[in-house]
This record gives structure tokens, sequence and C-alpha cells, in this order.
């Protein structure tokens, strides 16, 4: 076999090393990278509306439970901050979370968002605003004329859409205190519907 044959293969190998590499690594998630002494509690988060607008990420492989049926884990993700600081929605166990994705266009979101902002002031309850794809420069306006004080996570590649399966805006899921689904609701809440879903999970 000749040397170029050989150096050939060894090239190929290498390339297809990388590859493999990059795929198992990558997985289409954001950099996984994250310093754990930069891990925050939630009380830790930024103050302000919108708390910082921290973009969601997946770490891993970002499969979802098909269905999100309740009783299944909700799929994990993380809240990353610009200065790196992070909070994952697994270190929310045992607190009551509430899920609601939203758009600044979307009519129906605009009539609840006052009930949920009203009920994020329980301390005991969180409730994470993910936005649907849209610039912080659009949303941050939106999150002060409703006041919005709860975590305004920020979904811009729709990934974390996907991850639950949203079809149609706004969607809320309800996790309980273990961290499993306990209801997932689709179209805009009346203040009846939302204290009958929290009171589920609290």
């Amino acid at each position: 076999m000749s040397n170029a044959f050989q150096n050939w293969g060894v090239r190929l190998l290498v390339v297809g090393f990388v590859m493999l590499l990059a795929v198992a690594c990558g997985g289409g998630t954001a950099d996984t990278n994250l310093d754990d002494g930069r891990r925050m509690a939630i009380e830790q988060m930024p103050g302000g509306a919108g708390r910082g607008f921290p973009e969601g990420v997946i770490i891993g492989d970002g499969a979802s439970n098909a269905g999100l049926q309740p009783g299944q884990a909700a799929p994990d993700f993380t809240m990353v901050w610009p200065d790196g600081r992070f909070t994952s929605l697994a270190d929310l166990r045992g607190r009551p979370v509430a899920v609601n994705f939203w758009a600044t266009w979307c009519p129906p979101c605009r009539m609840e968002m006052p009930e949920l902002v009203k009920a994020a002031k329980d301390p005991d309850l969180v409730v994470l605003a993910v936005n649907a794809e849209e610039t912080v420069s659009l949303v941050n306006p939106f999150a002060e004329e409703y006041e919005m004080s709860m975590p305004v996570v920020m979904d811009p590649e729709g990934k974390l859409q996907d991850l639950y399966e949203v079809r149609a805006l706004p969607t809320t899921v309800f996790i309980d205190r273990d961290g499993n689904i306990a209801s997932v609701y689709t179209g805009a809440m009346t203040p009846q519907t939302l204290s009958a879903r929290l009171a589920e999970i609290r």
C-alpha cells in the first residue's frame, strides 16, 4: 500500500472522528460549557421587568417526552443570563412552576398576561414566561408595560417550543413540586381557569 494512500486513509479517519465528536458534543443544542460556579438560585435572579431576559438553552440531547402527558418529567432546560450566570428548570424542584409560551403579537397572550403577572407575585410559585422567537428590544417594552416581574425567557430559535411541543400560543405547562407535568393548557386562560390549574400544583 502506498504512503499516499495510507495518508489519505488516516486523513479520512481523522475527519470522520472530528465530525462524530462535533455531533456528539453539539447535537444541535447550546454550548454545555457552563461554569457550575455561575449557577444561581431563583432568588438571585436580576430584578426588574423580565428579570434580565435570560436565553433558554437545552443541555443534552434535547429530547421531548412525546405528548407531554401528566405525570411525565418536564423536559429540562437552562436559563442563561448575558453575564454567564444560569438556572435550570431542574433547580426549581420543590416549587410549583408554570411555563407560559407567549409572544407580543398574540392577542390571547396579551389577554391572559395580567393574570399571570398577578399569580407570579406568589413567592412560592415560579412563573417562567417563554417568549416565542422575538428580540429583547421588542419584548422589553411589553415586559415593562405589563410589569412582568417574572423571568422572561428568550427562545429566539423556537427550541424550547419544539422541546415542549408547542403548536399554538399561548400555551402554559403546569409543573408540580416533583418536576412532573400536571397539565398543559392551550389558549388564553380566564382567572378561574388559571386559579384551578395552579391549585393542582401548589
